[in-house]
């Protein structure tokens, strides 16, 4: 059960990551199918490519636990294709931002959760304020 009022939190939201050198943001959302809600170009200044997919603006909830599911949902149908992408030396991680509202708390992750992040097979991290 979601508690999108989760009183101890300011802000949250997810955030897939995939950065590749080698592999373009564009082939990495051909091949996906799915468009990112954010890409950057490899250039002086970026030594990856990178492509990101966010609850951040979607999301309506300060529960973690929401936004991870919404996430878990749209990656779950490739996750194999992106298994094959880090296989393919693509970096793939799951940052979860999260910003206390009173300097105590913190996000709770259920089994629900934990379960699908378990299936995608990715790492995944706290960015926490």
């Amino acid at each position: 059960m979601y508690q999108d009022d989760y009183v101890s939190c300011e802000r949250t939201f997810v955030t897939l990551r995939l950065y590749s050198k080698k592999i373009s943001a564009k082939e990495i959302t051909d091949y996906l199918g799915v468009e990112p809600s954010e890409i950057l170009k490899k250039n002086k200044k970026i030594k990856h490519n990178a492509w990101f997919l966010t609850s951040e603006n979607i999301v309506n909830s300060k529960d973690s636990r929401q936004h991870i599911d919404y996430l878990a949902d749209i990656i779950l149908p490739f996750v194999e294709k992106l298994k094959i992408l880090v296989n393919q030396g693509v970096i793939m991680d799951i940052s979860c931002f999260w910003a206390s509202h009173n300097g105590q708390g913190g996000p709770t992750l259920s089994p629900q959760q934990l379960s699908k992040l378990a299936e995608i097979g990715v790492d995944f991290w706290f960015d926490i304020y």
